[in-house]
């Protein structure tokens, strides 16, 4: 991916690609996921892991090129935020609650 591939639009977030599993994505969601979900949430983990590495490849990148563009470095840096947040909020999808 070039770097222009991560320049992000102010206010925007990862899209969630299958509108099913959009709605289970909220916090203290305790229904039991289908596996079609869980395949379909762990396809969706590898993706944005795979993104985020990508924005670490295009942050050095841009820190190693002579007069970088500091702006778009914070904007991905933002991005990869965003990202990381998100994969968390896919992990603890498939996660199941242990009580203990």
């Amino acid at each position: 991916m070039a770097i222009q591939d991560f320049v992000l639009i102010s206010g925007s977030a990862p899209a969630i690609e299958n509108p099913a599993i959009a709605g289970s994505l909220g916090f203290g969601a305790a229904a039991e996921m289908t596996q079609e979900e869980e395949r379909e949430f762990k396809a969706q983990l590898a993706r944005l892991r795979q993104e985020h590495r990508d924005l670490d490849a295009a942050i050095e990148a841009l820190h190693n090129s002579p007069g970088s563009d500091l702006l778009q470095v914070q904007r991905l840096k933002k991005r990869k935020l965003v990202l990381r947040d998100r994969i968390i909020e896919i992990e603890d999808q498939l996660t199941p609650d242990i009580i203990a």
